[in-house]
């Protein structure tokens, strides 16, 4: 009897650490990502106790802020669509996305404040979160969505000394109201204009010949002088049997002639030369296939070195087709350190955090991202694409008195049309915004894009006093 009774303690003393274990994991280890389940009903008892921060744009101008409805408060977006793919959404059931889900823990005032913390988890009511103060020019974002919204594309605008994003639109977007979308989310799921998807920042697209500026910045810094020596365009260059075609045969033509209209021989020819290796480090400085990270979702732009190990491969993605693919976000990157003596600044949305009192609690400061190439290269790429747009395919983007330097792309795509591509900087010589536009099967990056870039750079230069 004395043995089954040991027996059956040492059986409930071993359920009872089991269940010791078993709480432990999910109190210490799982909690934080069951807190994030939007199925897990306890962080929203916690969050009906809080009025939730706004959000707001560069100049104050209010975006998003939780208003009350009876005892509890509901997300009002006065923008909808055209700020939704960087406020994202806010919503019980479906959770949250974009600066709603990076910024959860600043938007409720926990994050840091321990007093704040237990205050919600005593039940006390009346309690503000943060809010965010964007770097977007309120202005800037309806203009850019103005001139976006009739196609399918995205646009971005930087500040390419300090990383700071004033624009940045996805077209066709959704509305972040959360009670719209509670009621139709299948629908916009289904959409086939793919409503929820931040093209700025996560659609990948074939670069076209915008990629030709990171072609010729891996070639000055290979071939020293290069700037100096003519290539004699024939209308088309063959490799491997593989034939890539000029809209005409350009004749003698230097780098920086070769960039202003473009010429597929010129770069396909320079990415022979540079040869595998070269190329994939010439990219690889600029930031493919290496991780970076911004207040929404971004995209890791992805480094195919395999690619290039074909004559013809190698060849195709020198002018921007092949495997290689970019973001819009990205490209205005690349750009961005051309213009910005080689170096690429890390982008980011918001600006500042400030308590409901209005003091503040948190401010971005710039960040080097990397040095992409050396201010001697930068500048020699920079005076190439001056001559785009003054007497090249990116005449379209020119602004009275303003010197611009940009590039236009048509990237061939298998589903259409290609996709009308362009970038840009100004004032050229000493860059305050830089731009980067796609509309997807818009067809030449300098009759669709181009305007576009223009009326952009024209306004966002206005904005600054210029």
């Amino acid at each position: 009897m004395q043995k089954a009774i040991k027996g059956f303690r040492f059986f409930l003393i071993g359920c009872f650490v089991l269940y010791a274990i078993y709480l432990i994991y999910f109190v210490v280890w799982r909690a934080p990502v069951l807190n994030r389940k939007g199925a897990n009903p306890r962080p929203w008892i916690l969050e009906s106790r809080i009025q939730r921060g706004g959000i707001f744009a560069r100049g104050g101008e209010k975006i998003a802020e939780s208003l009350p409805v009876g005892e509890h408060f509901t997300r009002k977006y006065y923008y909808g669509r055209i700020y939704a793919q960087i406020t994202g959404y806010e919503s019980k059931r479906l959770g949250k996305t974009g600066l709603e889900s990076s910024y959860d823990d600043q938007l409720l005032g926990l994050k840091g404040s321990l007093k704040k913390s237990l205050e919600v988890r005593w039940g006390v009511r009346g309690i503000r979160g943060n809010d965010l103060y964007l770097t977007v020019d309120h202005q800037l974002q309806l203009k850019a969505w103005n001139l976006l919204s009739p196609y399918t594309g995205a646009a971005v605008v930087l500040n390419p000394k300090t990383g700071e994003i004033l624009a940045l639109v996805s077209s066709p977007s959704f509305d972040p109201d959360p009670l719209y979308l509670e009621k139709n989310w299948e629908t916009v799921k289904r959409e086939p204009g793919r409503l929820l998807v931040n093209r700025a920042t996560v659609g990948l697209y074939p670069p076209g010949s915008i990629l030709k500026i990171v072609t010729a910045a891996a070639g000055l810094k290979k071939f020293p002088g290069l700037e100096g020596n003519v290539y004699d365009c024939r209308g088309e260059i063959k490799i491997h049997g593989r034939i890539l075609k000029d809209l005409r045969a350009h004749g003698l033509v230097d780098l920086k002639r070769a960039l202003a209209v473009s010429c597929n021989s010129y770069f396909a020819n320079l990415g022979l030369r540079l040869g595998a290796g070269d190329f994939a480090e010439g990219l690889a400085a600029f930031g493919w296939g290496q991780d970076y990270t911004l207040d929404v979702p971004t995209q890791t732009i992805p480094l195919p070195r395999e690619s290039f190990s074909k004559p013809e491969g190698l060849a195709e993605a020198a002018i921007g087709q092949g495997k290689i693919v970019v973001s819009p976000l990205f490209m205005a990157m690349v750009a961005g350190a051309i213009g910005n003596d080689g170096v690429m600044m890390k982008p980011y949305l918001v600006r500042e955090i400030r308590s409901h009192e209005g003091s503040v609690v948190w401010k971005a400061q710039p960040q080097i991202l990397r040095l992409a190439v050396s201010p001697e290269i930068a500048a020699k790429v920079r005076d190439a694409m001056i001559e785009v747009v003054r007497n090249g395919t990116g005449t379209a983007a020119a602004l009275p008195g303003i010197e611009v330097a940009g590039k236009t792309g048509s990237a061939e795509n298998p589903t259409g049309k290609p996709h009308a591509w362009f970038v840009a900087f100004a004032p050229a010589r000493d860059p305050q915004v830089v731009v980067s536009v796609i509309i997807e099967h818009g067809g030449q990056g300098g009759r669709a894009a181009a305007p576009i870039a223009r009326e952009l750079m024209r306004t966002a230069l206005a904005r600054r006093g210029l």
